[in-house]
């Protein structure tokens, strides 16, 4: 006689078969470079489908069509951030990998002169926690402070860094933004005017600043977003008081520093110099260059604001001087001009290369040194 099986004992049959059938799978860690991997197979030929990546990589249909989804953000963080300098960091920490990321940005959003707070930064971690899939990850105000006791441990050694070079073979670099066609934000106006502001200028290039701890100023090397500028016709670009790049977003690139750093390199050794090179930890100075006459040497994470000579006051210098000039032009076309647009179309990328050189052979040496020796540099 047939037994009949209640709904209950049906559904525990059934249940037991589904387990033999598909063991349960554990929890697999997804991180950025297997999400990487993942696409990187898709984009093979002949292409897997999207079951014989999830039997390859251990993870439900699901789980893959979703990484597929956001494929291109994931390429581009991994492929940004896959550098030497990632090395740099401490790639054992559960989180290093998400302080490399959460530093970059940093760095981009304060390279174009944006104001950032504590519970900015702390949102912009947990978006990329997210990405990174660190599930129990928790930002804190601590994502922005500067650890005094690492300042204070690389101060104490930095005599023992500095070894055997002389102060004037000991230099620093970094870049900045700047919007060299921006008017003052504030303007004076009469009684019971109604006080009416242009739209500031948005263009912006990148200069990277060199200097030794006794005032030597190497070229400023200024980054923009046309290879050759209208404004640069009929003129031969290697003839510049400038070095001049050009990228996407006017941004530094891993390419474009090693240009620089090559460069730098041949012209120390023509000159048989060895000198020793602070820079800080950004993904685009890299260190997988071989140099003969520049030894490379990083601040540590999130210190710049203490250690970096060139942040204590010096691009701040700079920046001071390249306002002067430009306001001295802006003077004699105001006149001429009939609104805030027009005046800084009077402004190009030639103008502002000028008094970038103008700005920076202004910048006294005494101001340097006196930056180094702020940052603890033994002069």
């Amino acid at each position: 006689m047939e037994t009949l099986c209640t709904p209950k004992k049906r559904k525990k049959d059934f249940d037991n078969n589904l387990n033999t059938r598909s063991p349960k799978r554990s929890r697999k860690e997804l991180t950025l470079k297997l999400k990487y991997d993942l696409i990187t197979e898709y984009e093979k030929t002949p292409k897997p489908t999207q079951k014989d990546l999830a039997l390859q990589f251990g993870i439900g249909k699901t789980t893959v069509s979703d990484i597929l989804k956001r494929s291109g953000e994931y390429k581009t963080i991994y492929e940004d951030n896959t550098t030497s300098a990632r090395n740099r960091h401490d790639t054992g920490s559960k989180y290093g990998e998400l302080n490399d990321l959460v530093f970059q940005w940093f760095k981009q959003a304060r390279a174009k002169n944006i104001p950032l707070s504590g519970p900015i930064i702390q949102e912009k971690a947990l978006e990329l926690a997210e990405t990174l899939d660190l599930t129990d990850f928790k930002a804190s105000n601590g994502c922005a402070d500067v650890d005094q006791s690492v300042v204070d441990d690389f101060k104490s050694k930095l005599e023992n860094i500095v070894g055997d070079y002389t102060p004037e073979n000991v230099f620093n670099a970094d870049e900045t933004g700047l919007f060299f066609k921006a008017l003052p934000d504030k303007t004076l106006g009469q009684k019971g005017e109604a006080c009416k502001g242009g739209k500031l200028a948005k263009e912006r290039i990148t200069v990277m600043l060199a200097c030794s701890s006794t005032g030597e100023k190497l070229p400023p090397l200024v980054i923009g977003k046309a290879k050759k500028p209208r404004c640069f016709k009929n003129i031969n670009v290697n003839n510049l008081p400038v070095i001049w790049q050009s990228s996407k977003k006017a941004w530094m690139t891993t390419y474009i520093f090693t240009e620089w750093i090559q460069q730098i390199n041949k012209k120390m050794k023509s000159k048989k110099r060895k000198i020793l090179l602070f820079l800080d930890n950004a993904t685009s100075h890299s260190d997988s260059v071989t140099l003969s006459n520049v030894t490379i040497k990083f601040f540590p994470p999130n210190t710049t604001s203490k250690l970096q000579p060139l942040d204590l006051g010096i691009i701040r210098a700079f920046k001071a001087r390249y306002r002067k000039h430009m306001l001295k032009h802006v003077i004699t076309k105001i006149d001429n001009c009939t609104d805030n647009t027009s005046l800084t179309k009077e402004i190009n990328v030639l103008d502002a290369v000028h008094w970038i050189d103008k700005s920076w052979s202004d910048t006294k040496e005494s101001t340097i040194a006196s930056c180094f020796r702020n940052a603890g540099f033994p002069l």
